[in-house]
Formats: structure tokens, sequence, C-alpha cells
């Protein structure tokens, strides 16, 4: 039996760690042959046809494709595709993206045979095994299926409290060969209750750990190759923070190669013996969510802030020059553009790396999803679920947060506007106000305006505008 198993990526570089799982539990533990599960992976810009086409190449059985807000569309295009010229094959979808929303995918998506609601490793291996034993799939759990022209849920598969028991897919049988970003878990799940967030799963058991020594063997085992970064891919990296210090003095004693390392993680548990952990690892990106400072939001969305412990986390990072990107997210219930002016201008008072304003999607599956009528909370019918208004937030107000993510696309990468944000009397979100307003044709023309406007001497500004102008002209790729 055949087993294609495929995905489009938001950005290739990435590994398909899902579908890497995926086949080594089928042939490590089901015993299916390592040429009858074909792995396929496609950008973000391939067509449905190009997909369609590969996937009937390898005249697969059983069609798994990974879901997830990014390609949702093309893959159902695609399924349509290849059940038009194969109906016999049996299509599997699973991920974020349908989990969630099993029955209603397959009443949507007629070409759809079977979507697994969580976790996909167990599930979709019975599936396989019945559909290779020629039974029907009516006794594997955590699947909705077709069955005589119904929908068919055949309940929660049990929770894998044991994640170690999975095939590792970071060996020499299963990785994927060239220069790429490595993903690599060393747990799932994540205990807090972020209701715009669907990392915890809505599991009864909410983190779930692999052992230290499978974690230390699987970066190991990568550090030694060629990859082009690390990505530790955990909701919270340090949600333990001994458990992360150790990983990191692996790293560091075994990164011999430099390889950077990336990852998400909570702030308040930042201290300065991690901080210098990860320096020496070589942590190169490191994600922290702020989303919001204000009280009332954060409430609304069950978040928790503690500020001060926030602010020291990153006065450690600072310390050891480690680069780091901070995250807003715009448009949440509950706030307004004042509210989330002052969240930007306390970002910005960080100095981060990068900083970030990312919309709100309101995903299925996420508590917020799920109370959005309580909240008079509207946002799109189709993927990437933008919001589009909510009871503190009218419509006008969601097409000003559009603005502000132009604003910093533009804004950030000069160094100038760093200094600038600095001045007295000057915010930030004033910043981004002006060029809202003005939206500039150069870096020189725009402060300019804004030193006139704020009466703030220029010279020195115009000076550091020249300079970075003719830096942008000489840099690779410019014209």
């Amino acid at each position: 039996m055949q087993i294609c198993l495929a995905t489009a990526h938001c950005k290739p570089a990435f590994i398909p760690l899902a579908l890497l799982y995926l086949k080594a539990c089928l042939v490590e533990q089901q015993g299916f042959r390592d040429e009858e599960v074909t792995i396929l992976e496609f950008g973000p810009d391939a067509p449905a046809e190009q997909i369609a086409d590969a996937v009937l190449a390898a005249d697969a059985d059983i069609v798994a494709f990974s879901c997830y807000v990014w390609n949702i569309r093309t893959l159902m295009r695609a399924a349509d595709g290849i059940k038009a010229r194969r109906p016999l094959s049996t299509i599997v979808v699973g991920g974020p993206e349908v989990g969630p929303v099993a029955a209603s995918t397959l009443e949507r998506y007629p070409a759809i045979d079977v979507v697994v609601k969580s976790e996909g490793e167990v599930p979709f291996c019975a599936i396989a095994e019945r559909r290779r034993a020629g039974l029907d799939l009516d006794e594997v759990a955590g699947i909705c299926l077709r069955r005589d022209g119904a929908i068919v849920d055949t309940g929660d598969a049990p929770i894998l409290r044991d994640l170690n028991v999975l095939a590792s897919p970071h060996t020499d049988r299963f990785a994927t060969t060239g220069k790429r970003v490595v993903c690599v878990e060393t747990q799932r799940g994540c205990v807090f209750r972020c209701s715009f967030c669907f990392y915890n799963k809505d599991l009864s058991i909410r983190n779930r750990r692999f052992d230290l020594e499978r974690v230390t063997r699987e970066i190991g085992f990568w550090l030694e190759r060629d990859a082009v970064e690390l990505y530790l891919m955990d909701p919270v990296f340090n949600l333990n923070a001994e458990r992360a210090k150790e990983i990191c003095r692996f790293i560091a004693a075994h990164n011999h190669r430099q390889i950077p390392v990336h990852t998400e993680v909570w702030a308040e548990f930042i201290d300065d013996e991690l901080a210098s952990l990860m320096r020496d690892a070589r942590f190169r990106y490191i994600e922290v969510g702020l989303q919001t400072t204000d009280d009332n939001v954060l409430a609304t969305v069950e978040r928790r802030l503690r500020l001060q412990k926030f602010i020291d986390g990153i006065a450690c990072l600072r310390k050891y020059g480690l680069p780091f990107e901070v995250q807003l997210i715009y448009g949440l219930p509950g706030e307004t553009r004042e509210t989330f002016r002052k969240s930007l201008n306390f970002a910005a008072s960080l100095d981060p790396s990068v900083l970030s304003v990312f919309p709100l999607m309101v995903l299925p599956g996420t508590e917020l999803w799920r109370k959005a009528e309580g909240l008079d909370l509207a946002y799109d019918a189709e993927p990437p679920y933008y919001v589009r208004s909510h009871f503190s937030m009218g419509e006008d107000d969601i097409r000003y947060g559009w603005r502000v993510n132009e604003a910093l696309d533009w804004l950030e990468p000069f160094h100038t506007i760093r200094f600038l944000r600095r001045e007295p009397g000057i915010s930030y979100a004033d910043v981004v106000d002006e060029w809202i307003a003005s939206r500039p044709d150069s870096l020189a023309a725009f402060v300019e305006r804004l030193c006139a406007k704020k009466a703030i001497p220029p010279d020195f500004y115009r000076a550091s505008a020249a300079i970075e102008t003719v830096n942008a002209s000489r840099s690779p790729g410019s014209s």
C-alpha cells in the first residue's frame, strides 16, 4: 500500500516536522517500508493543480494533507482534483486548521474522507493499518469520517501521555537533507489559557515533555549537520526554566558549527543565568509575546502579565546581547486605539531588535472563537480569519491597525527612527501616526517633516538619514 504525506509550506526552508513524525511512526512502529511512504513538500505559491498532479504521480492509496491557515484553500482544491481522478483514494486531513472543526470540514469539502481531530500520529497510524488490512475506520478514535452518506465522529482519542513512545523523526533514516531550518519539539502544549491561542489544544493535560535524554539526542543529531538554524518550536521554551537551562548547556557544549538557535520564551521566566546560557548556546532569534499591556484586555482574553517580571526578563536578554522580537496583537477584544498606543509605546521603550504587530486571527477551536458572539466579535469567515470589529473597536479602528502594520514595515529597519523615538516629548505611536498621515517617499523627507512638527533640532537626524540612505543603496540587491 502506498501512502503520500503532503503539505504546502508558509516558509519552505523549514523541515516538515509533522509529516516526518507520521512517516517515522508508520515505518518504525507499523512496519511500513520506507518506499511505501512518500513525503511531498510544496512552496506557498504552488498551484493546486501542481500539487494534485504530484500526489497522483505517487499512486497513493492514502493521501494525507497537513493543513494550516496559510495552505487550507490550496490543499482543498488539490483534494478536489485528486478525488476526481482517483476516486478510490482515501484523503485524510489533519492539523489545527481542520481538527477543531472536523465535522464542518467534511460538510464543506466533499473530497475529504477523514479528518483527524487532534494529534495525528496515533490516529493516522491506525487509519493506515486498518486500510492495509481492508477494515473500516469506525473503530479508530479521534477522527471524523464519512459512512453511508453520513458524517460519523468516533469520539476523542486518548491523550498521549508519554510522548516518548513516538518514533523519532530526527535520524538519518528520516531527516531531510540540504541547508534547512530544523524544527525540534522539546514539549507539546501550553499551561496558559490565552483565549486567542490554540497551543493548549483544549487537552486536559496541557503540557507534556519529551525526556531530556531524547531531546538532547535529537538536538545533537542536527548540530552535526548542515542546518542553517535550529528552531526549538515549543510554545514556551522556558516554561520550566531549569530544564531550559539544561538544554542550553547541552547546545553550548555541542554547537561546534555555531548553528543559530531560534525559540519563543515567556519573558517573566528569564533570569540572568538562563540569558547567559542562551548567549553561550548561540540563540540568535528570541520571540517574546507581549500582545498587550492593558489589564482589561488581558482579563478579556485570559492572559496573564506580570509587568515588572517581564521588564526584568527583557533586561536579562539585553544584558547578554540576545536579539529578541517583541510581539503585539492588534484588535484583541477590549482593546481601543488608545490602549493599543500605550502598549506600542511600552514595547518600543524596551528597544527590541524587532517590534512586530500582528492582526488578531479568530482561529477555529480557540476559546475566543467560541465566545465570539458574546464579545460582539466579527471576523472574516475565510482563513486567515482576521478580526473585523468587536465591542470596543469598530471597523475603522481595525483599519487603523492595518495601517500601523504598514508603518512598522517601513519604519522598523531604520536606526534613525530608533533614535528619534527616544526624543523627549515624542512617542513611538506619534512617529507611527505621522507616517500614516504623511506616507513619505523617503527617510529624509519623513525626518524633516517630523522634526519640524515636533520642534526637534534636525541636523543629527538629517545626517543619520543620509548615511542610512547611502548604505541602503550600497547593499546587495539594491538598484
